[in-house]
């Protein structure tokens, strides 16, 4: 397998290399590739395209994009695999914080660098003026990550960036316990009001939020 780079512009190239004959026409099979970047760059590109071509993973150049992806992959797959509840949460933080950063960029183009830049963003301004929560980004990681497999399985994309991208770790919030007379004077406080058999059950049983609300 042969290939070379040709200079289109001050950092452009045309990357060609061979897949090989055609065993139905006996026909060469020619690929070409546009570059942008430096010639080592390129050579490096056009180097990985030649490995994946001789392993069999090479992914014909397309130009769709990260977001008509999302849309595919919500639509194909998503649905049949996950419940409904599920799929919203997904589509949500699709939605809302990657489609606006990433959604734009072609699908092949996309780089662990593309998602780590994504992630800081989200930590400082997911919320507009303030950041998401480390674990929210957590969250929007493993979603892109699940997402990319598939594309990955369905041949559009040879490496899942997600796979070396890591999302910022989530620290746990320290839990503070009230004290008897802490939990004295709060009920005392909500006595006579609709809330008060809710709490108290809550303080005496321990249970969660979701059990809670099952009971009531």
């Amino acid at each position: 397998m042969s290939g070379h780079i040709r200079r289109r512009g001050d950092r452009s190239w045309e990357l060609k290399f061979d897949l090989g004959t055609d065993l139905q026409t006996g026909r060469r099979l020619t690929r070409y590739h546009s570059f942008k970047g430096t010639k080592r760059e390129a050579q490096v590109e056009l180097t990985r395209l030649m490995a994946g071509a001789a392993d069999g993973n090479y992914v014909v150049p397309s130009k769709l994009t990260l977001a008509d992806y999302l849309d595919r992959w919500e639509r194909d797959w998503a649905t049949v695999h996950v419940s409904p509840k599920t799929i919203e949460r997904y589509c949500e933080l699709l939605k809302h914080h990657v489609r606006p950063h990433l959604g734009a960029v072609r699908l092949q183009r996309l780089r662990p660098v593309n998602l780590g830049e994504l992630y800081a963003k989200l930590l400082r301004v997911g919320r507009g003026d303030t950041g998401l929560a480390a674990r929210t980004v957590g969250h929007v990681h493993r979603v892109l990550h699940k997402a990319l497999v598939v594309a990955a399985e369905w041949g559009l994309i040879t490496q899942n960036p997600a796979d070396v991208a890591k999302p910022p770790p989530a620290t746990a919030a320290e839990i503070e316990i009230l004290t008897e007379d802490q939990v004295r004077a709060v009920l005392r406080s909500l006595r006579g009001r609709s809330i008060y058999p809710i709490v108290a059950l809550a303080v005496g049983s321990g249970m969660r939020c979701g059990e809670l609300l099952a009971v009531v």
